[in-house]
């Protein structure tokens, strides 16, 4: 049996459905990294997923959902993640609306099933802070470009009617040392300046940038038009193909971007909002699943009979 995915919303069915039995403290269960998990905390998650499956769950999918919960709070709170009351309230009266309820005649209907308001908070709790928790150590997963929806209506043989410009594009960084006087940083702009002035082609200029000390050659990478700045939608414009754009003050240094090439390509998504979401949700579930497995392979978790 398979619990339900982390935000689904298939737990607004907890307030319609029956739940037998009464949830009773049989100590611990299961510790995760020295946090117990109860017969309490086992008894109630499984009424809360039974009232929405109608049909009971097999001990170990309960178990394992709460010790994946234990491990998401526990990543949460290293990552100085702290989800507020007032958070999961917002979450809980969410539900409540999309059932047509006040937050407080849901809660009394999950009562008068048998369930325990406060467990569906808990689970929201986990999930608030593991959202939190992916966009902290992965943003790039949060961010579906048009050149990725371009992709996809190219494989399907879909022919959208405008077009935009596909830019192939690589950064170089003249890194400048956190501190370094201003002396430092303007002699690290020169020399951006003068590989800028030899910079012929992406593939003579990655071996021309390399006879400057501490520079950071990145891979190449495609861009859509659509999916940047109009700033740097305007810079690129007037950028030729094999030439630099001009040095720009970062974090790291001074970086310059080589447009390597340009074409014309399909990119009419403003339509196309089904194929971002589901694109999202395809790399969200590799990236959480594979982050999850190593947190767990990880943590020290001890399951009682």
């Amino acid at each position: 049996m398979r619990l339900a995915s982390p935000f689904a919303l298939t737990l607004l069915l907890a307030a319609l459905l029956p739940a037998g039995g009464t949830a009773r403290a049989q100590g611990v269960v299961a510790m995760v990294n020295g946090e117990p998990i109860t017969g309490h905390d086992l008894q109630s998650r499984a009424k809360l997923f039974q009232g929405g499956n109608q049909k009971a769950p097999a001990r170990e999918d309960v178990l394992e959902e709460l010790i994946n919960e234990k491990i998401k709070i526990q990543q949460g709170n290293r990552h100085d993640i702290k989800v507020t009351d007032a958070e999961v309230d917002r979450a809980f009266a969410s539900l409540a609306q999309r059932s047509n309820r006040s937050a407080a005649a849901f809660a009394a209907a999950l009562q008068q099933s048998g369930i325990d308001p406060n467990t569906l908070k808990q689970r929201l709790r986990a999930e608030i802070t593991w959202r939190q928790v992916l966009q902290a150590t992965a943003p790039g997963v949060f961010q579906v470009r048009d050149a990725d929806v371009v992709a996809i209506l190219t494989a399907r043989g879909e022919q959208p009617q405008t077009t935009a410009v596909q830019y192939s594009l690589r950064q170089f960084v003249f890194v400048v040392p956190k501190g370094a006087p201003d002396a430092v940083k303007a002699a690290r702009q020169k020399e951006a300046e003068a590989l800028r002035g030899r910079f012929t082609s992406c593939e003579e200029g990655a071996r021309t940038a390399r006879e400057y000390r501490e520079v950071v050659i990145k891979d190449p990478v495609r861009r859509i038009s659509t999916d940047l700045a109009v700033s740097l939608q305007k810079l690129l414009a007037e950028t030729p193909d094999g030439h630099l754009t001009p040095p720009e003050p970062t974090n790291a240094g001074y970086e310059v971007v080589a447009v390597c090439e340009r074409k014309q390509v399909i990119a009419d998504v403003s339509g196309r909002r089904e194929f971002k979401e589901q694109l999202l949700a395809q790399r969200l579930q590799v990236y959480e699943k594979q982050l999850l497995e190593d947190l767990k392979r990880k943590a020290i978790i001890t399951k009682y009979p």
